[in-house]
């Protein structure tokens, strides 16, 4: 049975978070969620309305890091627009970190986990079912593609951050149905395992197969800074204005 713990928010109902005091900082809107396969970590957006079905950002985390990693990204993206959850890759150990490799057990693995963290958000929260978006930094942002990619169906929207696009295992094999989906691409110019060549070369790639894809570049190495996500955050909120009108 999956149980909350750790957290200011573990013994107040979703009815109720909409009545915690204003003062709530960005610590008091995570929870953390285990059961016997899975470990997610989950954000509240501040003064969460329960009438208001809420975009959810599934997050993957960068390699080495873990699912508490969105601690970071989220209260840097907005800290009232989204409900956010992140699974934790189950390759890896705390010492040494937990890592998105694209072998196919691990792909299977990554795909169910991904699943059940977006059932389990849906659980306890008002999720409009068609505004989720998946997204991740370096290999997260990979294996956020090639989930993205193989279920687009589940997604508004797919983020990746200097993730260049999965190459083994067929990860076009429904591209005809995915192209539909819009990609946000952020890059850092100085990043040494995702160069500018094989960024050029896969952006190619994706026109020629027809996808609309957002593409920002920023003169740094990492993508997961204010500006970043700030750009990630109007972006999204973007797509969703475009679906309604």
């Amino acid at each position: 049975m999956n149980r909350i713990k750790i957290s200011p928010l573990a013994s107040v109902s979703a009815d109720e978070i909409s009545t915690k005091d204003s003062t709530l900082n960005s610590l008091d809107q995570f929870d953390k969620i285990t059961n016997r396969s899975d470990q997610y970590s989950l954000f509240v957006p501040l003064h969460y309305e329960k009438n208001y079905a809420y975009p959810l950002i599934v997050w993957l985390h960068s390699d080495g890091s873990q699912s508490t990693e969105i601690q970071q990204i989220m209260p840097h993206a907005s800290v009232r627009n989204f409900v956010g959850i992140a699974p934790q890759s189950p390759i890896g150990n705390f010492e040494a970190g937990y890592f998105w490799e694209q072998e196919i057990d691990t792909i299977d693995l990554a795909h169910d986990s991904i699943l059940a963290a977006i059932d389990a958000a849906s659980m306890r929260y008002n999720i409009a079912a068609n505004r989720i978006f998946i997204g991740g930094a370096g290999t997260g942002g990979t294996m956020a593609f090639r989930i993205a990619f193989e279920r687009p169906e589940l997604f508004a929207g797919v983020i990746s951050m200097n993730g260049p696009l999965p190459e083994r295992e067929k990860p076009l094999g429904c591209w005809s149905e995915s192209r539909q989906l819009p990609v946000f691409w952020a890059h850092g110019r100085n990043n040494k395992e995702f160069e500018q060549s094989q960024l050029c070369q896969q952006l190619r790639l994706l026109h020629i197969a027809g996808f609309s894809v957002t593409l920002r570049q920023y003169p740094t190495e990492t993508c997961t800074n204010e500006k970043t996500l700030s750009d990630m955050n109007r972006w999204i909120m973007e797509t969703i204005e475009s679906t309604v009108s």
